[in-house]
């Protein structure tokens, strides 16, 4: 089994988990899509960081084109809306651990260029829009198939960024809430 299809198969139910909650943000309403951007806020660019401390750029070296941190930030300040504390990423240990982060940050992107369609007219949305280096999710795709790295390590730091992610969303829905 190829790392792509033992992340695919090993995080489905989280995949399903964080849509399901993300899609609880109504990207139409102001409030909302800051909430959204505020509680990605919590997630990306801590785990972006701890990856770049972990030496991603090793494995993936047009790493500076595909990090999104400075887009969302963008677009969070063009809404003024205060930077949310982050949350702590998990551990990436080895290359393993960094491949199964990197496929949730990847595949964000595939979901935030459909999202992008549902923000609120007038609000930003660099962040959300397609970018990056050109066929780079295939050449990402492409790694993963060929990839010797550890399948259960992969899973589980994939899994760990998913659930990030879900405790950031709810913590902005408990916060809209409240």
């Amino acid at each position: 089994m190829s790392l792509r299809t033992a992340l695919r198969a090993g995080t489905s139910d989280c995949h399903a988990d964080v849509d399901q909650i993300f899609g609880r943000f109504d990207l139409g309403r102001e409030a909302d899509y800051g909430a959204f951007l505020s509680a990605h806020t919590r997630a990306v660019p801590a785990v972006e960081i701890a990856l770049e401390k972990a030496g991603i750029e090793r494995l993936i070296p047009d790493w500076a084109e595909r990090r999104r941190r400075d887009l969302l930030l963008d677009d969070l300040a063009a809404m003024n809306v205060p930077l949310p504390p982050a949350l702590d990423a998990p551990p990436m240990q080895d290359d393993a651990a960094l491949l199964g982060a990197v496929y949730v940050l990847e595949g964000s992107k595939l979901g935030g260029a459909m999202l992008a369609k549902a923000v609120g007219k007038g609000l930003p949305s660099a962040y959300l829009s397609p970018f990056g280096p050109k066929g780079g999710m295939k050449a990402f795709m492409d790694m993963l198939d060929n990839a010797g790295a550890d399948e259960a390590g992969a899973v589980e730091a994939a899994r760990a960024v998913f659930a990030l992610f879900r405790k950031a969303a709810e913590m902005e829905l408990e916060m809209a809430a409240s």
